[in-house]
């Protein structure tokens, strides 16, 4: 089996300053935005995807999938 994507996400308050070093200092598009979660990545053949969120998930939202 071949390893096609690896997505990271990770929990935080402060969305804000994710913001600000994913998408305007890596230059990642953002992607999905719920308010509560944004997933920032590109739609370059290699996939990047980093995903903040504020509430959900169980037993907790920091996870790789």
């Amino acid at each position: 089996m071949k390893v096609k994507r690896i997505m990271s996400n990770t929990a935080t308050e402060e969305l804000d300053k994710a913001a600000a070093f994913y998408g305007d200092i890596l230059g990642l598009e953002l992607l999905m935005d719920h308010g509560w979660f944004r997933t920032y990545g590109s739609n370059e053949k290699m996939t990047v995807q980093v995903s903040f969120g504020s509430e959900g998930g169980s037993p907790g939202l920091t996870s790789l999938s």
